[in-house]
């Protein structure tokens, strides 16, 4: 439909609507459910009026009408730049809804400068895409025939007259502009969509969330869930509202049956429940994760519920043998934490809030128990935090600043500190919820990155872009999560208690590997107290690559998605240079592989599979190192799971949800129940066995030094107890003959009964795989059937590829097979279920090595 004004066509358009709206009204005035707002339009660049899609926004909706083409396909990014530097407008007719009661037109987020205004005049402005907004219904005037527009001003117009009255330079180096048009610091709005070393640049408008009426005299006040002393035997909880709330009633319940409590008004704001014998919410891996839902009325009528877990999460923070510790503490047990960091796993946040789900699965699929919300994006959708709640991940929660400083003018840190007391307000009841960290990376790039001399500021200024800095993340946000009962704060991520001893406090983003160009042996010699960042980079699947328009290596597609740059270590150092680096390192630099070598393959299945293995090798090492670490090291949270497009990034899991190498690599490294080889012994066979679990696992321990002909030289067995939550070191005798050029050590552990479940199996060489003659003596025997492939070897076989034309993924990829050990895979659909792989390819490393010069 299309019409240039609000005519008799709009009109008629409108009390469709109407008329459905009305006909899905409750009578009920108790009803406080919201209501939507729809039937949304926006106006395109001739002017004329489209159907818009809200939530949603301008590049989506121009996409739905084939105004633009897709900004992932082919470089279709360099073509849409022109809009974010146009405004843009929406409108909608506005229907009141029926009933008595104070209603409110709410907007849960509106991106990002917004004048928002009815038949004409202006009821609201906005200017934070992380907050939402409400207008009380007496306020909008409202005649019976009204017209509802929202008009978007070009979020960089409006930063740069911002950055352009600003007293001094705020640096945000991350965006690749020059400086003084560096406008992402200046604006509350994803930092993200201006350009990032792994995403595009794409400055989006328009109205992200839902838009919908509320009735607030049916609203309880928000209130405090907080834990007074919490074990097995019985729960305190003391709830405090943050308005006076009479006649209040609650009761408990737990998977649909009701549970008994203890329930006591202390004061008209305040009561106390107590829960006896309680089901313990634990993270993933260390027990189960019940969950209880709450449910309050007071004399009014008023309602609500609340679903939560029984839990307490600490930080130990206190001096031990390293320096300071820095651990989780769980219901009073110290957790080894294993995650990994997420962006949003698509670019336009109503698209990835669909794939939330999957992202959870992959995380929850390779044993994590945290996440970590990195701060340049945005706050978690309420289906986020339920996930996690549900599956057992804690959460890792930045506010919303990465990599930049801080204007310093009182309109923007008022405008922060209300978006920073709205998202603690909403999320600091929820059971995953770990710890907040004020920013992403902002502390050390003041401290290390030279933006003084870049930025030019010496003298007064510097002091002054300091001072704005620590004001508001040293002295206002501390506060206000305390006075809020937000939980655990620490300023920035990361954050040391001594930044001349970093290793020794706080959290660290272990860059050494990657952007230091060091080995893998970084991770131990280097080794903080918590690794919240590290990683490398891979290409993703070919498929994946193809579909976004790339044909090959050389493809300007591909070329134009490596957006790091390295121009510190040599002029024109790239994303490209470092994945060669590393992958020679440890493989083989992929430009000395013939485009021949393997039948069916080009140079640039030679990048895919050669990148994929080294990062895959660098992360399992990363994270064995840091289980190995004898407590020094509390967690390990790589960058990064998913991908905001299909690109070449540092992601696990590829932008169309397909794992790389390095995912299969991490879900081994993270298990439970987990053999790791010691490498801080050096070449000798010793071990770590940890178990996470919460109960005692009892096995049997065999190991063995395999020479690449496939004899065995040495060898071993013996029983293993291992208590809950502890891990054991082992070495074995000085007698054994360890040549580490020519030997692989192998190892099984197995439970003691007779089903002999296989807890862990795996290998490790004692050089870089690449430094190894590997043999080709009798290849692989490989037989498919309607599950998966079987797969036997008389010669140790590192770097085993498997692929298939098929959608899905094989259970286990990009593992060494050992000689003696047959080893079904089995091949799982997109939906989880166990098929058919069709036809298998499979490479493996000592191919390439033979047929390399």
């Amino acid at each position: 439909m299309h019409t240039t004004d609000l005519g008799s066509g709009m009109w008629g358009w409108g009390m469709a609507l109407l008329l459905v709206v009305l006909a899905g009204c409750h009578s009920d005035p108790r009803d406080a459910g919201p209501r939507s707002v729809e039937g949304w339009q926006f106006q395109d660049t001739t002017e004329q009026w489209r159907p818009a899609e809200v939530p949603g926004c301008i590049h989506t909706d121009l996409l739905a009408h084939g105004i633009i083409e897709s900004p992932f396909l082919q470089r279709n990014e360099e073509d849409v730049q022109w809009i974010e530097d146009r405004d843009w407008t929406y409108r909608t007719v506005l229907t009141p809804p029926r009933g008595e009661g104070d209603w409110a037109l709410e907007f849960k987020g509106l991106d990002t400068y917004a004048e928002v205004s009815v038949n004409g005049s202006e009821v609201l402005r906005a200017d934070n895409m992380h907050r939402s907004w409400r207008i009380p219904m007496g306020r909008l005037g409202l005649t019976g025939r009204d017209t509802l527009q929202v008009r978007f001003e070009s979020p960089v117009r409006r930063g740069q007259a911002l950055l352009d009255a600003s007293p001094w330079p705020v640096p945000a180096s991350n965006e690749a502009r020059p400086i003084g048009q560096q406008t992402s610091a200046m604006s509350r709005k994803a930092m993200y969509h201006f350009g990032w070393d792994w995403g595009p640049r794409l400055v989006t408008s328009g109205i992200w969330k839902p838009v919908q009426w509320v009735r607030t005299d049916l609203e309880l006040p928000p209130f405090r869930l907080m834990p007074v002393s919490i074990d097995s035997s019985r729960a305190e909880y003391r709830i405090e509202w943050d308005a006076p709330v009479q006649g209040l009633t609650a009761t408990l319940s737990r998977e649909g049956s009701s549970v008994s409590m203890e329930w006591t008004q202390i004061a008209p704001n305040v009561q106390r429940m107590v829960i006896e014998s309680p089901a313990l919410w634990w993270p993933n891996g260390l027990g189960e994760q019940p969950l209880y839902t709450l449910n309050f009325e007071d004399e009014h009528g008023r309602t609500r519920n609340w679903r939560f877990g029984v839990r307490t999460v600490e930080w130990n923070r206190s001096p031990d043998a390293f320096g300071n510790a820095m651990q989780c503490v769980v219901n009073g047990i110290p957790v080894q934490v294993r995650g990994a960091n997420v962006i949003p796993p698509d670019f336009f946040p109503v698209r990835a809030e669909r794939q939330w789900n999957r992202v959870v699965d992959d995380a929850v699929e390779a044993h994590m128990n945290m996440l970590r919300v990195w701060g340049g994006a945005h706050y978690g959708d309420e289906a986020f935090y339920d996930l996690c709640d549900e599956r057992g991940l804690l959460v890792w929660q930045d506010f919303m600043n990465a990599c930049a400083m801080v204007p310093g003018d009182v309109a923007w840190r008022d405008n922060f500190l209300a978006e920073a007391e709205e998202q603690v307000v909403r999320l600091r009841n929820r059971t995953s919820l770990a710890i907040w960290a004020g920013n992403n990376e902002s502390e050390k790039a003041w401290r290390d990155w030279g933006w003084q001399d870049l930025y030019g500021l010496h003298g007064a200024d510097s002091v002054a872009v300091e001072q704005a800095y620590r004001s508001v993340f040293e002295v206002a946000l501390p506060e206000l999560v305390l006075r809020l009962g937000g939980g655990e704060y620490q300023p920035s991520s990361p954050h040391n208690l001594d930044p001349e001893r970093p290793r020794e406090s706080g959290d660290q983003h272990d860059w050494g590997v990657w952007f230091g160009k060091t080995g893998f042996e970084y991770y131990s010699e280097e080794a903080g107290r918590f690794a919240s960042e590290f990683g490398l980079q891979s290409v993703p699947d070919r498929r994946t690559l193809a579909e976004a328009g790339v044909i090959g290596l050389e493809d300007q597609v591909l070329q134009f998605r490596q957006r790091c740059t390295m121009d510190w270590l040599e002029p024109g150092f790239d994303g490209w240079d470092m994945m060669r680096h590393y992958a020679g390192l440890y493989f083989f630099d992929p430009e000395s592989i013939d485009s021949g070598s393997i039948e069916g393959w080009d140079s640039l299945d030679a990048w895919i599979y050669l990148t994929q293995l080294t990062q895959a090798e660098g992360l399992r090492q990363a994270v064995e190192r840091h289980r190995c670490s004898a407590g020094r090291t509390s967690g390990s949270l790589y960058w990064q799971l998913d991908d905001v497009w299909p690109t070449v990034s540092w992601s696990t899991v590829d932008h169309a949800g397909r794992w790389k190498l390095a995912h299969h690599a991490v879900r081994h490294a993270n298990q439970p129940l987990r053999v790791m080889p010691d490498r801080a012994q050096g070449d000798a066979v010793a071990f770590r066995v940890i178990n996470d679990r919460p109960v005692e696992a009892r096995g049997v321990l065999s190991w063995a030094l395999v020479t690449l002909s496939g004899d065995t030289v040495a060898s071993g067995r013996f029983g293993l107890t291992v208590g809950p939550m502890t891990s054991t070191a082992w070495q074995a005798d000085e007698e054994v003959n360890v040549l580490p050029e020519s030997q692989v050590l192998a190892w099984r552990w197995t439970s003691e009964n007779d089903a002999g479940e296989v807890f862990d199996e795996g290998s490790r060489t004692f050089r870089p795989v690449g430094e190894l003659d590997w043999m080709l003596l009798g290849e692989l025997g490989v037989q498919t059937d309607d599950e998966g492939v079987t797969l036997e070897t008389r010669v140790p076989v590192p770097g085993v590829w498997l692929r298939s034309a098929e959608e899905g993924r094989f259970e286990d990829n990009g593992f060494t097979l050992m000689p003696g050990r047959p080893r079904t895979i089995r091949f799982m659909g997109p939906s989880g279920e166990v098929t058919s792989p069709g036809e298998v390819s499979v490479v493996h490393f000592g191919q390439l090595q033979a047929r390399t010069p």
